[in-house]
């Protein structure tokens, strides 16, 4: 048996699929040999990209993998990985490398360049190496902080030979449990505030504690907000639920309240970037499984290490003990009261009949078109993200796949979202799951819209046309217009390269071009469905001194 044999076995024995790719990388053959599917993109970054949204979607509980080949590939996939190792994405990336002699000359050494941007690289050097790497990788992939790792393989190495019969059984999890003190401490606060308020991240995702947050909140009756990424794990139909991060709603609750409980966040706001912070003057309770994000960005009153799942069934057997409840009454008539407000402000955008299309009324017709309990939402970077996110209604956790957090200037690589929407088809195949674009993004990535179709990954892109780099043409007018739509079309695009695609341009044609769009999906063909629109850079936003 060859290395690049052993390293496929252990990855069907890890329970592992298929990998994403772009040729020449190591192990595609191997693969093949033992029934991982290897699923081509047309660049390493929508590989990389495609892996680790199949991780996101799937919570950490399937590791998506990419293998690229050395040099030219694993150098253009540094985007991808920095952006994964951004947003505490686990997956594995098994890159090529070159031959071991080489190694302190002038060839890219992934292990020096990439260590910054994973949480573990390291190099098989010799054959004995393989078991040792692999096993590492999958533990530290399945246990604390997501984040990537990176394997790399010497092309000598790759061929080399492994004795045939060695054992190697699938790593596992391990979870720990929060102090029982700590537990006692905080459940007494929370009972003794008046006005507590719960803030999600994405941490609840990777714990798989959404069930035990919704348990949780309905037991304590506390307002919920959550981060962009945290976004969908609490349902925000739920008459506790205030919302996504931003807007008055939000800024209402978090004036008024006097505890803030965090849980898996790390609380990484920067009071200098879009005006948006934590208010002062808050009792702050932090439970998160990493210690380092601990006091890391703000001063934190009470704290938990542990994983967020077993935290919050250890808070829910407290307060059973303690048998007191908080009163709260009149809180969700005042949270249905504040969001229908702020609903209204909109929704002359919401309904709005103008040519070219305000891109709110596309988000409103699409939101009250589609099934949202069996849909997955993503969208790239810029306005698609700043409205999408603000108003897309998720009730179904991952509903709604929120990445690059932007509020506190982290990666945000644009065009991220059509791999991200085909990795998350691949984690949810009976799900229709949806990519919002602008320009910019499509035309960062738009011909992997071939990889969508090669490798029978139904997906729904809408694309909002508006000429331009929406948001920009105050900040950069000379470099944010592009050419008018009367001459670039998106949708010819995607029809050349095979997908079902239609162009709207006028308000009351946006409905029946969803379900159009919806049916080709379910018939198994990725639509693309090109919106004419309006710049129209507003989204919701709270400046600091407005609301507190």
């Amino acid at each position: 048996m060859k290395v690049d044999q052993a390293i496929a076995k252990i990855l069907k024995i890890e329970g592992v699929n298929f990998v994403t790719c772009f040729p020449l990388a190591p192990i595609t053959n191997a693969c093949d040999e033992v029934g991982i599917r290897n699923i081509m993109a047309r660049s390493e970054r929508v590989a990389i990209n495609m892996a680790d949204a199949f991780s996101r979607v799937s919570n950490g509980r399937r590791i998506g993998v990419a293998t690229v080949q050395e040099s030219a590939g694993i150098e253009n996939s540094f985007s991808a990985i920095s952006h994964a190792y951004s947003d505490s994405s686990p997956l594995l990336v098994i890159s090529g490398g070159s031959v071991r002699e080489s190694l302190g000359t002038r060839v890219f050494d992934p292990i020096k360049n990439y260590q910054y941007v994973t949480k573990w690289a390291s190099r098989i050097i010799s054959p004995r190496g393989v078991i040792d790497n692999m096993r590492r990788a999958f533990s530290y992939l399945k246990n604390g902080r997501p984040s990537p790792i990176l394997i790399e393989v010497p092309s000598d190495v790759i061929q080399e030979e492994i004795e045939d019969f060695f054992e190697y059984k699938p790593t596992q999890r391990f979870y720990p449990m929060g102090n029982q003190e700590d537990i006692e401490r905080v459940v007494r606060a929370l009972l003794d505030a008046k006005y507590p308020l719960i803030y999600v991240g994405e941490g609840v995702f990777y714990a798989d504690a959404c069930k035990e947050l919704l348990d949780f909140v309905n037991l304590i009756k506390v307002p919920v907000i959550t981060s962009m990424k945290g976004k969908s794990s609490f349902p925000e139909d739920h008459p506790f639920s205030v919302g996504f991060i931003v807007g008055k709603p939000v800024a209402h609750f978090l004036g008024k309240a006097d505890l803030i409980l965090v849980l898996g966040s790390s609380l990484s706001v920067d009071r200098k970037f879009l005006d948006y912070a934590l208010p002062p003057n808050k009792t702050i309770i932090q439970v998160n499984i990493d210690e380092f994000d601990i006091n890391r960005y703000q001063r934190v009153d009470y704290a938990i290490i542990g994983d967020v799942k077993l935290v919050l069934i250890q808070m829910i057997k407290e307060m059973e003990k303690i048998g007191r409840s908080r009163d709260a009454k009149g809180i969700e008539e005042e949270i249905a009261k504040v969001k229908e407000e702020w609903i209204k402000e909109w929704m002359p955008y919401f309904t709005s009949n103008e040519v070219p299309i305000n891109p709110y009324r596309i988000l409103w017709d699409f939101m009250n078109t589609v099934d949202k309990s069996n849909t997955i939402v993503t969208h790239d970077s810029g306005n698609p993200r700043d409205q999408i996110s603000s108003f897309y209604q998720a009730v179904t956790p991952r509903g709604y796949l929120g990445w690059g957090d932007y509020w506190r200037g982290h990666t945000t690589t644009l065009g991220f979202s059509l791999g991200a929407a085909m990795g998350a088809k691949l984690a949810e195949p009976k799900k229709l799951v949806v990519n919002f674009m602008g320009d910019a993004a499509i035309g960062m990535v738009g011909m992997d819209l071939d990889t969508a179709l090669r490798e029978k990954i139904p997906i729904m892109t809408i694309v909002w046309n508006n000429s331009c780099f929406g948001g920009y043409s105050k900040r950069t007018p000379s470099t944010s217009k592009l050419l008018p739509h009367t001459i670039t079309n998106y949708s010819k695009v995607a029809e050349g390269l095979g997908w079902y695609c239609e162009r709207i341009e006028k308000p009351d044609e946006i409905i029946s071009a969803i379900k159009r769009g919806i049916k080709e999906v379910e018939g198994g063909k990725p639509a693309l469905l090109e919106f004419i629109t309006k710049e129209f850079p507003i989204y919701p936003t709270w400046k600091y001194e407005s609301y507190w």
